[in-house]
């Protein structure tokens, strides 16, 4: 039986690009070779091929990668959906389905608007797939698929391992390769659709099995032992249990020392409670932990409460990110934009914070209601728009209560463009890195390799014409020549420019008004809860609908 297995791209049409596809790095590297690159690898896929049986024949296309042969001899096709990407996946599908090939969908749009996607499949997951993906591809041979499929219980992490599939050409495309060490949040913040697919309880692999899943890029990765190979645990809380993660932590280190001449840098999410953990600090900094992503959201203690991320008031944001600095780790800063409790203030708030810690990888986001506060918005009429291409959370999409969309999406983007101006990223370089320097940076290579590297990059910035970002590197020669700098930090800063400058395209891509009141503003207040409002904001959304 012959499967191919999708990850679609985000709208083709779209001229942004999101934070952690970096493909400016791969390009800046292997140019004038034209090498089509993505930063983390969609563990969604891995995880899927990993379960998949030996008498399948898979053929796995990030279409990121790789263009999809519409033509291909496969008997089923199946997709993992975003919201973000779903429109591109029901082009796909409906192509395929033309043929008279088979199509299944999972991830996370199937199980939140399953009917819309049935439309364009054949049948869908709206769970966990482990225990159900070997019974889908024997119906798909059988002729015999059920147009729903859902898991009873909850994948028993403990038992499951998902060995990955050796594949060292595509892993070189990729800046990180992905594992997954558990599943669930004890949290339950309000924009946030993973627990309620996942579920709240913690759920961890082993730690035999998890470094067993390890161990195979050991063997078998290439940059790991040139220079080190960034690896991200794509768990929305591997914190959720501090006992269990510390066990796991355990396990890598004897894992690391078993192959001393590959070099891991680990990245996962993480709550900013384990700032406080001593213990973790050590074993995180001792595994080769670096980038922590933390959903900070915002400084605004009632933004915190009605987002229901009560976990967060209680601690200093200053303070986490220094402590965690002082473990060889940085901290990839989350914030969200757009809340009810938001003003255009917000935005200065937050560019003061980036600046006073001098922040290395702020992260932003425009909210993007899911789930139950889609609903909510949407009964009160302040949805824009239903299109999933544009809740990619750099589009607004929804009518704030404070801000006009369009001082929510202006500002958003002036934000981003502001903070990663480079004026603004060789401060806080300067600052990390040269004034207050407390570990020896994670990323560098020896002397020889680091000057190599940066020659590379200022030949290839200065024949594809970047002088804004040549002019960067020049600034920061000395630093790189001095030790102080690693080449990988520059490189990893000009890919965070390139985000920045091509989301001006943002505001030009909504098809709708975005010059209309605030929520606050409308013209007639809503007549009770769960019945859809009335006046301007009602329009707007029934208009674009």
């Amino acid at each position: 039986m012959r499967v191919l297995l999708i990850y679609p791209k985000r709208d083709p049409q779209s001229r942004l690009r999101t934070q952690f596809s970096q493909e400016r790095i791969h390009q800046l590297v292997c140019w004038p070779l034209p090498v089509r690159s993505y930063g983390l690898m969609f563990n969604g896929i891995e995880t899927l091929a990993a379960l998949t049986p030996d008498w399948v024949e898979l053929d796995i296309v990030n279409e990121n990668l790789r263009d999809i042969d519409f033509d291909a001899k496969v008997d089923l096709v199946a997709l993992t959906v975003m919201v973000t990407n779903a429109t591109r996946a029901y082009q796909i599908a409906d192509r395929f389905r033309k043929r008279g090939v088979k199509v299944v969908m999972g991830g996370y749009h199937p199980y939140m608007i399953p009917q819309n996607t049935l439309q364009h499949c054949d049948a869908i997951c709206v769970s966990e797939a482990e225990y159900l993906w070997e019974d889908m591809l024997k119906d798909a041979r059988d002729g015999k698929l059920k147009p729903i499929y859902a898991q009873d219980n909850k994948t028993d992490m403990g038992k499951i391992r998902h060995l990955p599939r050796v594949r060292r050409r595509d892993w070189m495309q990729h800046v990180s390769l992905t594992l997954q060490a558990s599943r669930g949040c004890p949290f339950d913040c309000d924009f946030c659709s993973i627990v309620q697919m996942l579920g709240h309880d913690m759920r961890y692999k082993t730690p035999e099995n998890l470094c067993a899943e390890l161990e195979v890029i050991y063997k078998n990765d290439w940059l790991g032992r040139v220079f080190c190979r960034p690896i991200f645990f794509v768990d929305d809380n591997i914190f959720g249990h501090p006992r269990t993660l510390k066990e796991l932590l355990r396990g890598i280190i004897k894992l690391n020392n078993k192959y001393p001449k590959f070099t891991p840098v680990f990245g996962s999410q993480m709550t900013i409670n384990v700032h406080k953990d001593k213990e973790a600090l050590a074993l995180l900094e001792e595994a080769g932990f670096y980038n922590i992503f933390m959903g900070l959201e915002s400084q605004d203690k009632e933004t915190l409460r009605a987002y229901n991320k009560l976990h967060n008031i209680a601690f200093s944001y200053d303070e986490a990110v220094q402590k965690m600095r002082e473990h060889g780790m940085e901290v990839i800063g989350s914030f969200i934009f757009g809340t009810d409790t938001d003003t255009p203030r917000a935005f200065e708030q937050t560019y003061e914070f980036f600046d006073r810690v001098n922040l290395l990888y702020p992260y932003f986001n425009i909210l993007t209601p899911t789930a139950r506060q889609w609903k909510r918005f949407m009964e009160q009429g302040r949805i824009l728009t239903v299109k999933p291409k544009l809740y990619d959370a750099h589009h607004t999409v929804f009518v704030p209560m404070k801000m006009r969309p369009i001082e929510l999406q202006q500002g958003f983007v002036d934000l981003v463009q502001r903070t990663f101006d480079y004026a603004n990223i060789s401060k806080r370089m300067l600052a990390v890195y040269v004034e207050n320097p407390v570990r020896r940076p994670k990323l560098q290579m020896s002397k020889m390799l680091e000057r190599a590297a940066f020659h590379k990059l200022r030949w290839s910035l200065k024949h594809l014409g970047d002088a804004p970002s040549l002019a960067f590197l020049d600034g920061m020669k000395p630093h790189v020549w001095s030790g102080r700098i690693p080449v990988a930090s520059l490189l990893l800063q000009i890919d965070q420019h390139d985000f920045a400058t091509r989301l001006e395209h943002a505001t030009a891509e909504h098809f709708y008004n975005l010059d209309v009141p605030a929520w606050q503003d409308r013209d007639i207040v809503p007549a009770s809860p769960g019945v859809a409002s009335e006046g301007l904001g009602h329009e707007i959304a029934a208009m674009v609908r």
